[in-house]
């Protein structure tokens, strides 16, 4: 990233991706087992809740500490909003 986002960008880019997010993310994020296992885990996700964003936003909630900051980062170097 050219400059450093503030606190409120960067969570009002995340919530937008949320609702706009790429339907390959997690295969463009994570490789080998990891990113089967992740993709499978989302689809079920989205197959069982109301709407993609809940999907989304349980899919985080899901992850460990490192996975999240992976997404994080991925939203942040290439969501453009």
């Amino acid at each position: 990233m050219n400059k450093q986002k503030t606190n409120l960008e960067a969570v009002n880019l995340v919530i937008m991706y949320s609702f706009n997010f790429e339907y390959q993310f997690v295969k463009k994020i994570w490789s080998g087992g990891l990113q089967d296992h992740l993709y499978n885990k989302f689809i079920n996700l989205c197959q069982r809740k109301v709407n993609t964003q809940a999907a989304f936003m349980s899919f985080y909630t899901e992850l460990d500490g490192t996975n999240q900051e992976k997404l994080i980062n991925y939203i942040l170097r290439n969501y453009k909003g």
